[in-house]
This record gives structure tokens, sequence and C-alpha cells, in this order.
């Protein structure tokens, strides 16, 4: 089994995934990086200077980087919290995917080969490490770009909403 060690992230220094794309579980870290520190609130400093064009669109749900690169405007002008997340429940999981208003898409994870490949993918996870049924439903769960792919890798896309991120309204 392939394992890949957690980013280690430091305050003081920006997270930049450019140096990292060309290596897939590196990239793949720091992505799911990203994610966890976004659904726990914390926002990184974190910059990318080139990133295929195909890939921006899935990581809208994000805080998109802070440089200036043109690439991004679009990527700075539709993000906003809510747009592609998981919400965990006892044996299932439900995702809310609004990234792409035309595909938008709400799915409850509750078959069990699928439930285990989505976990597992919380971290970067080599495609021949999972068993027939788990392959089939990442290959599901990546036609639904809720898994990012880079060579034989995949990670979860999707952040989990531990909280809303506006106080609900009073009467």
């Amino acid at each position: 089994m392939t394992r890949v060690q957690p980013l280690a992230l430091e305050d003081d220094l920006p997270l930049d995934l450019a140096i990292r794309w060309d290596d897939p579980p590196a990239m793949l870290g720091a992505v799911a990086a990203l994610r966890d520190a976004f659904d726990t609130g914390r926002v990184l400093n974190w910059r990318a200077e080139a990133m295929p064009r195909t890939v921006v669109p899935l990581l809208w749900h994000l805080p998109p980087p802070e440089n200036a690169a043109p690439d991004f405007a679009e990527w700075r002008s539709v993000f906003r919290p809510g747009l592609c997340y998981y919400r965990r429940g006892p044996g299932f999981i439900q995702v809310k995917d609004v990234r792409d208003p035309e595909e938008a898409g709400r799915f409850t994870i509750d078959e069990p080969h699928v439930l285990r490949a989505f976990l597992r993918c919380l971290r970067p996870t080599a495609l021949t490490d999972l068993d027939a049924l788990e392959r089939d439903a990442a290959e599901a769960l990546l036609d639904e770009r809720l898994l990012l792919r880079a060579a034989d890798q995949v990670v979860v896309l999707p952040y989990r909403m531990r909280r809303w991120p506006v106080p609900a309204m009073g009467l």
C-alpha cells in the first residue's frame, strides 16, 4: 500500500502548489491540506504559479491563491463557502456540489464500498491500493468531480462542513 505523509504546514510559510504539481502524491497532499485547513476555518496563505486549466474549476470551492495570476481571476470572483462540501452522519455522507450551477448535485453516499472509498481517499490514495469495488466507486466519484486525479493517485475534493459559515437568522 502506498502511504503518503500529511503535508506539514508552517503558519508563516506560504503553501506553494506549483512546485508540487509534477509530483502527484505531494500535489494531492497539498490539495488535501488546503481542503482540511479550510474545513477547520483556517485559510492558508498559498500561491500557485501554474495549474492545469482543467483543474482550477475543480478547486473553486477552496480559497483561491493569493498571487494575482490572471488564470485565477474567475476563481476569486466565484469563490464562496458552501460550493462543495460534505457532512457526515452515522453510516452515510451527504455531499453538496454547486461549483458549476448547471451541473449542481446532491449525493447521499451510503453504500458501504462507496463510503469506504470516499473515506480512504480523504488522504491521497493510489487507485491500485483500492479493492475492485472501491476502485469502481472511485471511478464513479471521479465522474461526479468529487475526486481529483493525478497519475494513478486520487484525493477527495469536498471539504467537511463542520458548522455553517454564517449564523442562522432569528425570528
